[in-house]
């Protein structure tokens, strides 16, 4: 349950997509509710086969981190990529899907941040679980 300073920090983070007060929520509402299905064209082109086993290796990295701050998460994550030596895409538009249902929204580490470390990670597992079948 979000209190009033996360809805604030949320409205702030969304308002630039949004033109009308009702654009907020569509723009927000993953914050508040998990996604149970995924963008069809964007699962199509950026989940590939070695996708699951990146996601896999990049939620043992947030499980095992102690600060979950969207510094310290992009700081991980980026050098994640640059240590496997993939494309930037093929590690954050995945992981934006199993958080958001989208590959659009606001900065990635800024919603991990947001959800915090045990929702960001169910959230990844769920995600794990309906893409990979």
């Amino acid at each position: 349950q979000a209190n009033e300073q996360q809805v604030k920090r949320i409205v702030t983070l969304v308002k630039e997509r949004a033109t009308f007060i009702t654009d907020i929520w569509d723009q927000a509402s993953f914050f508040f509710i998990a996604p149970t299905t995924y963008e069809e064209k964007a699962v199509a082109k950026n989940w590939k086969e070695n996708t699951p086993a990146i996601i896999t290796e990049i939620k043992q990295l947030l499980l095992n981190s102690e600060s979950f701050d969207a510094v310290t998460l992009e700081h991980i994550v980026k050098h994640y990529v640059e240590e496997k030596q993939i494309g930037i895409g093929q590690a954050f538009v995945p992981l934006r899907l199993t958080l958001v249902g989208s590959s659009k929204g606001p900065d990635l580490f800024t919603i991990m941040e947001i959800l915090g470390k045990q929702e960001t990670l169910t959230r990844i597992d769920f995600g794990l679980q309906q893409l990979t079948q």
